[in-house]
């Protein structure tokens, strides 16, 4: 499984559906505004919804550089996973909201759980792929992010043909079971934690 030409790409393939996940699940909410002040009155006004934005991106951009120290000090592996878990959960649970309150306390979460997925993936693909191949890797996960942004244009789409609940309610489970997948087949460079504990081990000297 870990074949030094193969395991690569397949690292880079595996996050690509985190990627995609990422930013499709951060993107429904605006796509599905419409269906969604039918049942929260409150987001009949811009500046609720703009709220709703705000608080994600806010907590996100804050979080984004405290995300990239958590990442040189702890596994990768598990960080990528436990926040696609948490951000999934949160969709999930965004289809119980039945307040404007609980949908914004519901972004904050999703702001932090994101915000530690791409200095993880990063750097994970970056240890894989420590040749000429890094640059390509990295564009290629990039596809992953644009991808999943166009998938959930489709949001407004799915809300109509089923509800906006079940929208939220099916693409949660969808990143919820792909987190338990990745336990099982994503992992570390073996010679980065070999590296990490030798530094740890030099410091203790």
């Amino acid at each position: 499984m870990k074949n030094k030409s193969i395991y690569p790409w397949v690292v880079v393939a595996l996050l690509w559906v985190v990627a995609l996940l990422n930013y499709m699940d951060r993107q429904m909410l605006s796509t599905m505004q419409e269906a969604m002040k039918v049942d929260i009155v409150e987001l009949n006004k811009a500046e609720a919804f703009g709220a709703l934005m705000a608080i994600f991106l806010w907590i996100y951009g804050f979080m984004s550089p405290v995300a990239g120290i958590i990442a040189d000090r702890m596994s990768r592996k598990w960080l990528v996973i436990g926040s696609l878990f948490v951000w999934s959960a949160v969709t999930f649970l965004m289809g119980y909201a039945d307040s404007f309150h609980e949908l914004y306390w519901l972004r904050a979460v999703m702001g932090v759980s994101e915000a530690l997925y791409i200095p993880s993936a990063l750097s994970l693909i970056a240890d894989w792929h420590e040749g000429k191949s890094r640059s390509l890797a990295i564009g290629v996960h990039m596809t992953g992010l644009y991808m999943g942004q166009a998938i959930g244009g489709f949001g407004a789409t799915a809300a109509a043909a089923f509800s906006w609940q079940a929208t939220f309610h099916w693409f949660g489970i969808v990143g919820i079971v792909y987190s338990v997948i990745l336990i099982a087949f994503l992992h570390e460079n073996p010679i980065h934690n070999f590296s990490v504990k030798n530094v740890n081990e030099r410091l203790k000297e």
